[in-house]
């Protein structure tokens, strides 16, 4: 089975248990059949996943700096200008090679989501009744005509996937080389990320 495949049917699983809350302006899903539900729920999946790898990154990036605080005098880039801020700081850092190439390849990963989450959330859907499937307009900077791009709903919950694995191990790396002691009432031992507000 297509990984894709896979994707789309539990997307669909996904809406036909949806189905059962009651959205709080129904006229706006009312006319979606199965197929533009399951796109629509995986699109904030993405955006939601991709807003938690971006927040993450941050502090990845206030670590890196050494900065005092997370958002006092910094601006707060997003997405590939985060990345490349974070790239250059990495590799100006003091990090062991071994660190900084694991968060290397994950910041690969990243400016490839958000690239992609920028295509799904800024491009223009539409259904397409030749090819029975949908595709997505977007322009881009210095390009005459948009790119036209075929993708099927298991595409947009595969990189919901992809997002929530990313952040899972960027959490774990900020964790191992920024984290703090724990100082919770239940005695917990170890490291967790914490970001400097």
């Amino acid at each position: 089975m297509h990984e894709c495949d896979q994707h789309k049917r539990e997307g669909v699983a996904a809406v036909r248990a949806s189905r059962e809350f009651e959205p709080p302006i129904p006229q706006l899903l009312g006319s979606m059949d199965e197929e533009e539900l399951t796109i629509t729920v995986g699109l904030g999946l993405v955006a939601r996943k991709a807003a938690e790898a971006e927040y993450i990154l941050h502090g990845i990036y206030v670590h890196l700096i050494d900065a005092k605080k997370a958002y006092g005098e910094l601006a707060v880039a997003t997405g590939g200008q985060l990345v490349k801020q974070c790239r250059a700081m990495l590799e100006a850092s003091d990090l062991p090679v071994s660190c900084q190439t694991s968060l290397s390849e994950d910041l690969d990963t990243a400016d490839e989501g958000f690239r992609l989450r920028n295509r799904y959330l800024h491009g223009y859907w539409i259904y397409d009744a030749e090819s029975y499937q949908w595709l997505t307009l977007k322009g881009a900077r210095g390009v005459e005509r948009p790119e036209i791009t075929f993708i099927d709903g298991g595409e947009v919950w595969g990189l919901a996937e992809r997002l929530q694995a990313l952040c899972s191990r960027l959490l774990h790396w900020d964790t191992a080389h920024f984290g703090e002691p724990t100082d919770d009432e239940s005695d917990h031992q170890g490291l967790v990320s914490r970001k400097r507000i």
